[in-house]
């Protein structure tokens, strides 16, 4: 991204919102799995326009870039201890850890160092995530999870069915603008 006498750089600090910015679910007959993708922490956001681009354009045009931070991800590997995460744009997710969650979930979480560029704006920054991978099945003939420290066991029941799901594509969830910040 180039500047000239014709154009100028603004900066922006965007807040992500703290809710799913990617989702999608599949019922594979006797389990439904439900898969989101939350990010959180702060994007920064620089963009060069002509100078005579008003304020609100530039914002505007600084959040349409932002909704692109949840194309194109793509999951695998949900029933193992770690899950892969990718994204059309090249974030690199690195997980840090695995937690069970009462009744059927478990969150992977870690960090994602997104950095991209769409046109005369590029998005860049270091953020936290958490994949949540719910299995709900239909019909269970054992007890739900009471919270004891082996909840890892339900999962392990259920290995095979969440390694059939092989990759899912999560659509990105829609999240309402919010405040840019000039840098």
């Amino acid at each position: 991204m180039g500047t000239s006498e014709f154009s100028q750089a603004q900066a922006f600090r965007y807040t992500l919102p703290d809710t799913p910015i990617a989702a999608a679910s599949v019922d594979i007959g006797h389990v439904a799995v439900a898969v989101s993708l939350t990010l959180r922490g702060d994007l920064d956001v620089m963009t060069t326009t002509p100078p005579e681009t008003s304020v609100a354009e530039v914002r505007t045009r600084s959040l349409a870039v932002l909704r692109d931070v949840a194309t194109g991800v793509m999951v695998g590997g949900i029933g193992s201890t770690t899950a892969r995460v990718t994204s059309g744009a090249g974030h690199v997710f690195t997980q840090a850890g695995r937690t069970f969650r009462p009744p059927n979930r478990v969150a992977f979480t870690g960090k994602c160092a997104v950095g991209y560029i769409r046109g005369d704006a590029r998005v860049s920054g270091e953020v936290g995530y958490a994949l949540e991978v719910s299995a709900l099945p239909h019909h269970e003939d054992t007890q739900p999870w009471d919270g004891s420290p082996d909840a890892r066991t339900w999962f392990a029941r259920h290995d095979h069915e969440l390694s059939a799901v092989g990759v899912m594509v999560l659509v990105a969830v829609p999240f309402a603008p919010g405040p840019l910040v000039s840098r």
